[in-house]
This record gives C-alpha cells, structure tokens and sequence, in this order.
C-alpha cells in the first residue's frame, strides 16, 4: 500500500466513523475483523484506526478477539468540519 492509499484510507475511515455518530446517536463502531495477522486488508485497517487514535482524532479499543470499538473525538468531529 502506498502512502497515498494509507492517507486516503485514514480519511476514509475518519469521515466514517463521523458519519456513524451522527446516525448513531454517539454510539461507538463496533469493527471486527477475521485475522489482524495474516489477513492484509484488515491489518491496514487497523494500523489506520490505530493511526487515528494515536492523532487524538478517535478512541479506538479492544472489546475481544479481533473486535474493536471506535468512536470519533470532538478533535475528529472538528477535522472533517473544518474540511
């Protein structure tokens, strides 16, 4: 994956998750995956959530195996508004 695609897949995800919340009522995504470790796809997905939480732009937690809980910060909610 190049550094374009990683980018743009941060954005992807962010701009999702505020899409979620503003459906959601705040509730938290939850995100599962099939194998962090041999699945490429879900390994980057996770690197980008991981990404994200570490910027402050979202919480991102583990729930169990493989199963996730993310949510957009007032940070991330800030970032997509002012565009």
């Amino acid at each position: 994956m190049t550094v374009e695609q990683k980018k743009a897949l941060r954005e992807e995800k962010l701009q999702a998750l505020y899409d979620h919340n503003e459906k959601a009522g705040g509730r938290p995504a939850g995100i599962k995956y099939t194998d962090l470790y041999e699945n490429e796809e879900d390994k980057q997905e996770h690197l980008a959530y991981e990404y994200l939480h570490d910027k402050g732009l979202i919480d991102y937690k583990i729930l169990g195996r493989n199963t996730y809980h993310a949510k957009i910060t007032s940070r991330g909610i800030d970032r997509i508004e002012e565009g």
